[in-house]
């Protein structure tokens, strides 16, 4: 079916010393073992499938939860402190951006938007 699309997906998903192996169901930053939830594994594969491309509210509760949230929904917001408090917290550099008003994005932050 991924190949009728045109499709090609990496089993192996990086940036910087953060990995993701999508067929073992893993994450590592530094060499160090994540244990993430099944909502903040799917958010992280869809941040690092799109790395450096800013991500919505809507894309991102679309493509995790697969329907839209009301407006005044935090649920996105948590789900990135979340991530950001297993990723990022105890790791240098940060990998997890917010652009205010817009969205989130995964990059370096010596690379351009």
């Amino acid at each position: 079916m991924l190949r009728r699309r045109g499709e090609i997906r990496q089993n192996v998903l990086s940036l910087a010393d953060l990995s993701m192996d999508t067929t073992a169901h893993t994450v590592t930053r530094a060499g160090k073992r994540i244990t993430l939830t099944s909502r903040e594994y799917a958010l992280l594969e869809y941040l690092l499938r799109n790395q450096g491309i800013i991500q919505t509210r809507s894309q991102i509760s679309d493509h995790v939860w697969n329907y839209d949230f009301e407006y005044d929904s935090n649920v996105v917001d948590v789900y990135v402190r979340y991530l950001r408090n297993k990723i990022d917290r105890d790791f240098d550099p940060p990998l997890i951006h917010t652009i205010r008003g817009f969205g989130y994005f995964m990059r370096l932050e010596d690379e351009k938007a």
